[in-house]
């Protein structure tokens, strides 16, 4: 036997594998990793998806306690200002009235009164306030007050939006005596003497259309300041300091 035979051994056969006999590999194949990848890729989506959808989530939970926040402080201006109202009664020119009147101007889209203003506004005191609709926008206008029986500057007067957008406000004023809502205030051919003695109504309905997010109905109980109920305003004479 040859010496170097015997050293190496016998050489490896370069013959092919039998056919039908499968050879064994490491490794993956491309079309095994071209899967992989599109498997990857599609997990990945849905992970994305999925944090995309938990910050939408957020931004309108957020978006919802803003505007309920809104409303809510929207609401307190309105229950704080118009539910209680100066009585303090002016003469009344106006035929089909009683001699003195105070301030209160309710209609169907606006109404306007004297009323005072909470000192946690900033602002404390008493003021002219009026409440309709300007440009799309629910508005509070407030103006100090200068003792004069009516105020009608209410463009220069300082304003608040309370809702926004909204296309129509609708006013509604509740008879004290029969119970019965009233577009305007005091209720026309409403007989004088069945007039409420401090002649403002119980209470104000309001109804606010198209406000995003929409508003539910709102009822404000009205009540008279009682340190001017039933007291008559003299102008030119220092009582502005009176507590109505």
């Amino acid at each position: 036997m040859n010496p170097v035979a015997q050293i190496v051994g016998p050489l490896p056969s370069c013959a092919s594998a039998p056919v039908g006999q499968r050879t064994t590999r490491s490794g993956f194949t491309l079309v095994e990793m071209l899967i992989s990848l599109v498997l990857l890729s599609l997990l990945m989506l849905a992970l994305a998806n999925a944090v995309s959808g938990m910050g939408q989530t957020e931004d309108r939970v957020e978006t919802h306690v803003a505007a309920s926040d809104d409303y809510n402080l929207a609401t307190d201006w309105l229950r704080d200002t118009l539910g209680l109202v100066s009585a303090r009664l002016y003469t009344n020119n106006q035929g089909g009235m009683p001699a003195q009147i105070p301030f209160f101007d309710g209609a169907g889209d606006h109404v306007a009164w004297i009323g005072v203003l909470p000192a946690r506004f900033d602002a404390g005191g008493r003021y002219y306030l009026r409440l309709a609709v300007e440009s799309d926008a629910l508005v509070l206008r407030y103006a100090p007050w200068t003792g004069a029986a009516t105020f009608s500057n209410w463009g220069a007067a300082q304003s608040l939006t309370l809702a926004a957008p909204v296309s129509s406000l609708t006013l509604h004023y509740q008879d004290p005596t029969s119970g019965n809502w009233s577009a305007v205030w005091p209720p026309p051919g409403l007989p004088i003497q069945t007039l409420p003695n401090a002649l403002l109504p119980s209470a104000v309905r309001i109804d606010v259309d198209g406000a995003d997010p929409s508003w539910p109905l709102l009822v404000v109980a009205v009540r008279a300041a009682q340190s001017c109920f039933g007291r008559v305003a003299t102008f030119g004479v220092g009582d502005k300091g009176q507590e109505c």
